[in-house]
């Protein structure tokens, strides 16, 4: 899956939560950031910080790969 946009890896950060069972704030808990962030992070309204999204990804079991344009 080729994410291109901020709403993109909201809402499968969102789809990934829902599937482990946390609810926004236990997730948020983790992070640790507020609920609100959280929230606004799965609808794609607020950028965060790329430490902010790895530590989402590595709890909701994410993996992100960094490919250049034009490699496979």
């Amino acid at each position: 899956m080729n994410i291109t946009n901020v709403q993109e890896i909201g809402a499968l950060i969102r789809r990934r939560r829902k599937m482990a069972g946390f609810t926004i704030a236990g997730l948020a808990e983790l992070v640790p950031c507020s609920p609100r962030l959280l929230g606004e992070v799965e609808r794609g309204t607020r950028n965060v910080s790329l430490g902010v999204v790895l530590t989402l990804c590595g709890l909701l079991g994410i993996d992100m790969h960094a490919i250049p344009r034009g490699e496979s």
